[in-house]
């Protein structure tokens, strides 16, 4: 098959070929960062929930809210990221198990979330933050006090 392509040919795309790949090296793997810290609301740490991050890219990224208001997200595109805290009632119905009273008898009880207390509406819509950061490639620490 050589003979149908020269040889000044084969390293032009030779040379393409290595510097494509270099660009996606260098713009691709290396442009996430991993986002952790506490959340917070008129100081006291928030103890049921999550976190999300929308990248530059437009891919939303979450993360579970600990008992003690840590959170970690991995794997957030770098840049300005629109950042939204959510903390349902989980005592709710919206996280109770839709399935026959015989079978519900079987499940043992959800234990209880202590501490829980609701924030307000607005830092949960991402389609409308009011919280934002950039993420740098590597790990960023965004300690989130809501007010």
């Amino acid at each position: 098959m050589h003979f149908l392509c020269p040889a000044p040919l084969r390293s032009f795309i030779c040379l393409v070929a290595v510097a494509a790949l270099l660009t996606l090296t260098v713009t691709g793997c290396g442009r996430r960062g991993d986002v952790s810290g506490k959340v917070t609301y008129k100081g006291k740490p928030l103890v049921f929930g999550t976190v999300q991050f929308e990248g530059s890219d437009h891919m939303v990224k979450q993360g579970n809210i600990n008992n003690d208001g840590t959170y970690s997200v991995r794997g957030v595109t770098t840049g300005e990221a629109k950042v939204a805290v959510s903390s349902a009632n989980p005592n709710s119905s919206d996280f109770q198990v839709r399935m026959p009273e015989s079978l519900r008898k079987k499940i043992p009880p959800r234990p209880e979330v202590k501490g829980w207390f609701p924030i307000p509406q607005e830092y949960q819509d991402l389609s409308k933050p009011k919280l934002s950061y950039t993420v740098n490639s590597g790990q960023n620490t965004f300690d989130i006090d809501l007010k």
